[in-house]
C-alpha cells in the first residue's frame, strides 16, 4: 500500500512511519484492491493533529484526531479509519449479490428449462447454472456477410439466420484466429 506522509510543523520519525504503515496494512486488507493513503501530521502550539485519507476502489475513508502527543493522535486516527474500513466491509458482506440481469436463472441438467429464482440453491449444489446475459437479434445474412461482421465486431460469437437455408447458425472466433461455423443438421 503506497503511503504518502506529510508533516506540518511536526517531526516524522521512522517509528511513526513504521507504526502507521503497520496499521494501514490492516486497513488495506479490509478495503481490498490496491488502496493508497495520505497521512498528515501537524502541530499547533501544544496540540497535535493527525489526519488520514485512504482511497480505494471501494471509496474514500477519512479520519481526523487531536491529542497532546503525536503518537496518541496518530493512534486515535488509525483506530477510527480501521473502524470505518471494518464497517464498510461488513456492509458489503451484508448486501445481496447483484446479478448481471434481473430475471430467472435456468437450471441445466435434470429437468432442462425449469426456472427458479435461486430458492433452495446452496453452495454444495453441484449442478451447473446458466445465467441469461441478454438478448440478441438474429439477422438473416449469408456466411460471407457473417465473416465480415465478425471481423469488425469485438464479440467472440455471432448468431445469425443463414440466408440460404433459413436456419439459425453460430459463427465464433477460434483461438488460431480463424472463424468456426456451427450449423444445425438438415
Amino acid at each position: 500500500m503506497p503511503i504518502l506522509f506529510t508533516g506540518r510543523k511536526a517531526d516524522l520519525t521512522p517509528a511513526l512511519r513504521e507504526f502507521a504503515a503497520e496499521k494501514l496494512d490492516k486497513v488495506a486488507r479490509f478495503l481490498g484492491g490496491d488502496p493508497d493513503a495520505h497521512v498528515i501530521l501537524s502541530r499547533e502550539k501544544h496540540r497535535h493533529q493527525a489526519e488520514i485519507v485512504a482511497r480505494s476502489r471501494a471509496g474514500t475513508l477519512t479520519a481526523r484526531a487531536d491529542a497532546g502527543d503525536v503518537m496518541d493522535a496518530l493512534r486515535a486516527c488509525l483506530d477510527r479509519i480501521l473502524a470505518q474500513a471494518r464497517k464498510r466491509r461488513a456492509r458489503v458482506a451484508r448486501e445481496p449479490k447483484r446479478r448481471a440481469q434481473r430475471g430467472s436463472v435456468r437450471e441445466v441438467g435434470g429437468r432442462a428449462g425449469r426456472a427458479f429464482r435461486g430458492e433452495g440453491v446452496t453452495a454444495d449444489d453441484e449442478r451447473p447454472l446458466v445465467v441469461p446475459m441478454g438478448r440478441m437479434s438474429v439477422k438473416p445474412m449469408s456466411v460471407e456477410e457473417a465473416v465480415l461482421e465478425m471481423q469488425v465486431s469485438p464479440e467472440p460469437f455471432l448468431v445469425f439466420r443463414d440466408a440460404d437455408s433459413q436456419r439459425i447458425a453460430v459463427m465464433f472466433r477460434r483461438a488460431d484466429g480463424r472463424f468456426g461455423l456451427i450449423q444445425p443438421e438438415a
